[in-house]
């Protein structure tokens, strides 16, 4: 080989050479000891470009831009929120592929990261126009797809959205009485005034019938006792309508969640995607959101989501280790980003915690992502994951019936 043909393979592969062995250090967010907030400087693995966050696994784009963060972003905060996103997807990826062996994110193509998007999105032109009902505080996965034929937009792949931060007075959010959109007095007067309500109006329509029918039985009593059903429906209504406009007793006077700087949030959304291969992305129900909870504070090791981190968040978390009993309103997409689902399977955690993330894993094959409850589709779907994942899957079953009955099923 002559000279020259060896200076052209050198000048060839110098490039690569020097982007095996190029180390990139960021200062991200971390949970330190006592899960406290710690930024600290790491070196973000598997980059493949050595002048923006564009790696192996994700790239980390900002809104609707196809063209990755540069690494030398003159806006430190926006920065801040590409390393730590970028740092800890890695993590949570490794955890999946690694550790809970799921073969979807094994072969999981890029995925795009968008900061500071608004937009909403529309699974026919992948984003809504921006003038369209723009979103804050949240993030969400977003499922790979094609435009409509004729469209002028390239088809997409898997995603996940971080909005941006915006501070909003508590009293101005809607009164739905759940996690950060309400408090937990009117979450908990909401949950018993309907079942109380409810025995009410029975009574009455018992004692009517009887009235008719009966007279001889009732008539001394009907009055009173139709007094007092209805004084118990008025009262429990008055709670609940009081306890709407009780905020300020247990929530703070501002509302704000900035989602990419919160790394077991990151970890959440991306648990949404490894399990897409059985549980649908685009939906929001108490299982989905509930396992991708779980998975979350599992490998996190810690059973708190969202807990508060003054600069970056500002709201009600998530809580793992309360011991609330299964209300069967719990079933409603209304509840789905309540903590009941993440607090059973820390139950589960805890009793099995050498199998939990693999039982946990392997009971998505029996859950169908729009119709599964929790009451039997969850319960049933743990025990039947039980008979293969357990050690001593008889007794096993037996110690989740107890965690259950224990929970109020």
């Amino acid at each position: 080989m002559t000279f020259f043909k060896k200076l052209i393979l050198v000048i060839i592969a110098l490039p690569t050479f020097n982007f095996a062995s190029a180390q990139v250090v960021e200062t991200v967010l971390v949970r330190g000891s006592k899960f406290k907030p710690v930024l600290t400087e790491v070196e973000l693995p598997d980059l493949t470009s050595t002048t923006s966050f564009d790696g192996k696994y994700f790239k980390i784009v900002k809104g609707k831009s196809e063209t990755a963060i540069s690494l030398n972003e003159a806006d430190e905060k926006l920065k801040l929120k590409a390393a730590t996103t970028y740092y800890h997807l890695n993590l949570i990826r490794n955890f999946w592929a690694n550790t809970i062996h799921s073969e979807n994110v094994q072969n999981l193509p890029k995925v795009t990261i968008r900061l500071e998007i608004t937009n909403l999105f529309s699974d026919l032109g992948h984003f809504q126009h921006d003038s369209i009902d723009p979103h804050y505080n949240d993030a969400l996965s977003i499922p790979a797809g094609d435009p409509m034929d004729g469209v002028d937009i390239p088809s997409w792949g898997n995603e996940i959205w971080f909005r941006p931060v915006k501070t909003i007075r508590t009293e101005d959010l809607p009164r739905s009485g759940l996690g950060a959109d309400g408090n937990p007095l009117a979450k908990y007067i909401g949950m018993l005034s309907n079942p109380v309500e409810s025995a009410a109006t029975n009574r009455m329509i018992q004692l009517t019938l009887q009235k008719i029918f009966t007279p001889q039985q009732v008539q001394s009593t009907f009055q009173s006792t139709m007094i007092r059903q209805a004084g118990t429906i008025l009262i429990s209504e008055i709670l609940l309508e009081a306890s709407k406009h009780s905020d300020k007793l247990f929530l703070e006077k501002y509302y704000y969640l900035d989602t990419a700087m919160i790394p077991e949030i990151i970890y959440h959304e991306f648990s949404h995607i490894a399990l897409s291969d059985k549980l649908t992305l685009g939906l929001s129900t108490p299982i989905l959101e509930g396992m991708a909870d779980y998975f979350a504070t599992s490998f996190s090791n810690d059973p708190h989501i969202a807990s508060k981190i003054k600069k970056y968040s500002l709201s009600m978390p998530k809580d793992g280790s309360n011991k609330n009993k299964y209300n069967p309103d719990y079933e409603t997409n209304t509840f789905a980003n309540s903590d009941f689902v993440l607090s059973l399977l820390w139950s589960v955690k805890k009793e099995f915690p050498e199998v939990a993330d693999q039982l946990i894993f392997n009971a998505r094959n029996s859950l169908t992502t729009g119709f599964s409850d929790i009451k039997h589709g969850l319960i049933q779907a743990l025990l039947d994951s039980c008979e293969t994942i357990c050690v001593d899957p008889r007794a096993d079953r037996m110690k989740l019936r107890d965690i259950f009955e224990s929970r109020g099923f």
